[in-house]
Order: C-alpha cells, then structure tokens, then sequence
C-alpha cells in the first residue's frame, strides 16, 4: 500500500438560508443568548467545523446505503464494517476495536481517504455581514422564535442565533488515493455525499428551513453557476506524488 496521489477540493459554501451549528455551553449568564453558533476563540467569528461538515457527509451516505450502515449501529456509534473495501470505512475513517480480527481488516483498509478542514468566511462575507452586528450579533443574526406546549401552556420566547442566508465559507477538503478502488470511490460516493448535502442540509434545524447549502466554484462568477451539475462547481485538482 502506498500514496499515488491527493485529489483536492475547493470550493465556497453558500448559505442558501440561515445556517446554525451550535456551540454546547456550561454556563450562561442573564441576558445570553438561548442557542449561539460556534465560534473561532481567536477571532470571535462563526465558522464550520471540519467535523461538521465530514460528519454530515457521513450520515448523509450512510443512510442513501441503507442496511447495515443503519441496522448495525450501536447506540452513538457508527456501524463498524469487517469489509476492508467498505467505502464508508475507508473514505471517513473507522476506529477499530482492539482484536485480531478488527485490527487485521484496518490494517488492509489503510488510512482514512477524507480530510476536511475548517471552512472560515470569506473575505467579502466578512466585509457584507459587518452590518449585521447592528442587530446584536458579530456577523450573525438573532432569530426570534416561540416554542408553545400543546397542552395549555404559555408561548415560551427563545433566541436563536445564526449565520444569515447569504454568508460564504472557504471549503477544502483532500482526498488521499492509494489505489485504483479510492478514484472509483471518489466518484461514486464522496461526490454523491456533496450532493446529497445540498438535497439535505447542514447544522441544525433544517426541517424549519435552516442549513440550504449550495457549493460555489471559487474562481468563477457565483451568478452564472445556479443550476451546474455539482462537478463543474468544484475545483478539483490532483496532486500526484
């Protein structure tokens, strides 16, 4: 086994609509918001995990597979397949278990194929989302929104916050090729989980019209490119080692 190349991927996430991905929080002082989005520590700005973004792309495949991907799961834990050319396996990764048996299969299956890093906004995001800390937040908005028990209760207030629709990321992600099965897979399934992502979504509350997503080409006009197939709005280039 050994490194042939690394396909790399670029491309600028556009929020087609407002998009929340949630920071967890110990403790909230009065006046706190009830839900904030995460944020980079150093620059105090909204991001997107890496962790995110790969683990939807996961759970979006995952489920378009069906079976034992969704069958065999255990509890939080992701289906551990004992096929060394399970592409789930190899394209996100798979923490064996410590027996022979497990220890054998990831030691042909090899490396984890997909890497995804942390996707920052972009410079003229930053520059159009300035306005937006008029309305109480730092290049985000605060949503307003009313939570109301079924059964006799009082509307509950609560504030949720989010990255306004029209917010872009700078996206990378490399895919690692070790042999000929990786470039069949990166057609066949990476691909169809990013256009899975755009049917679905990405963070939280999509089911009330949070989290539309759309990939953009970074190097072309964003207004030309609504309605290309997926691969024509990514930058792809292979690094042959």
């Amino acid at each position: 086994m050994k490194l042939k190349k690394v396909i790399r991927i670029r491309s600028v996430l556009l929020a087609k609509t407002g998009l929340r991905i949630g920071m967890s929080r110990d403790q909230m002082a009065i006046g706190d918001l009830d839900n904030p989005v995460v944020r980079n520590p150093l620059t105090d700005e909204p991001y997107i995990p890496g962790s995110s973004l790969k683990g939807k792309l996961r759970y979006l495949l995952e489920w378009s597979l069906g079976g034992d991907y969704i069958l065999k799961a255990k509890d939080k834990h992701v289906y551990a397949s004992p096929d060394p050319k399970d592409p789930v396996a190899r394209i996100f990764g798979l923490a064996p278990e410590n027996d022979e048996k497990s220890l054998a299969v990831a030691r042909e299956r090899g490396p984890t194929r997909l890497l995804v890093r942390d996707a920052y906004l972009t410079e003229d995001a930053k520059e159009a989302l300035e306005r937006t800390s008029a309305r109480g937040g730092l290049y985000t908005e605060i949503k307003q929104e009313v939570f109301i028990p079924r059964l006799g209760g009082n509307a509950n207030p609560r504030t949720t916050e989010r990255v306004p629709a029209g917010a872009r990321f700078k996206v990378e992600m490399t895919y690692r090729v070790l042999d000929d099965l990786d470039e069949e897979y990166f057609g066949k399934y990476l691909l169809r989980a990013l256009e899975l992502l755009e049917l679905d979504g990405l963070g939280g509350h999509i089911s009330r019209g949070y989290g539309q997503v759309y990939f953009l080409h970074p190097e072309r006009l964003a207004e030309d490119q609504e309605g290309w197939p997926l691969r024509e709005r990514l930058k792809v280039e292979e690094v042959v080692l």
